[in-house]
């Protein structure tokens, strides 16, 4: 796992670093007096690497189709890990602070802007009481915190928590199961 580990990182590392340099070179190409990017290739440039460039071509798809499988293969083997090493517990206590519907759907309206706690008196029709016990909840398992702004915000683990709810209810097909 180390070695992926690693070679994960270094990936990502040097996809950023070409994303910085070629943001930076955008810049500064925009940044010039006629706003606009030009290239130049000398006639001579281009002469030279036509009949190489289909090989070029072909060259870069198979790296695109031979990184696709490998990550694909690497992904699957994470995935594994993963699931080898997930602690039951928290996996059940995270499922089960979303196993109410009101809970969800109080995630759910966070998904997209803050609330306050009359927002969802409001939204779930319930009893300050069981909206308060809710909140509790959520923000007990991490799933919301508290806005600077006042109210309440989604974390960046209950975001992901509802977007893989998302994706595996697509995966189902929405069926119910009884």
């Amino acid at each position: 796992m180390g070695l992926d580990t690693n070679l994960r990182d270094e990936v990502r590392e040097e996809i950023r670093s070409l994303k910085d340099e070629i943001r930076r070179q955008v810049s500064q190409a925009l940044e010039g007096t006629s706003g606009t990017i030009r290239v130049d290739l000398h006639k001579d440039d281009v002469a030279q690497t036509e009949p190489s460039f289909v090989v070029v071509k072909d060259l870069v798809r198979q790296i695109r189709e031979d990184v696709k499988s490998s990550l694909a293969t690497r992904g699957e083997i994470a995935v594994d890990e993963l699931v080898e090493k997930m602690p039951e517990t928290t996996a059940a206590d995270l499922l089960k602070s979303l196993a109410n519907t009101d809970r969800l759907k109080m995630v759910k309206t966070l998904y997209s802007t803050k609330r306050t706690f009359s927002d969802f008196k409001t939204s779930t029709g319930l009893e300050a009481a069981s909206v308060n016990n809710h909140l509790k909840s959520l923000l007990n398992m991490g799933l919301i915190a508290h806005s600077d702004e006042g109210g309440y915000e989604l974390t960046k683990r209950g975001r992901m928590l509802i977007r893989t709810l998302a994706l595996m209810s697509e995966a189902l097909g929405g069926e119910s199961i009884d």
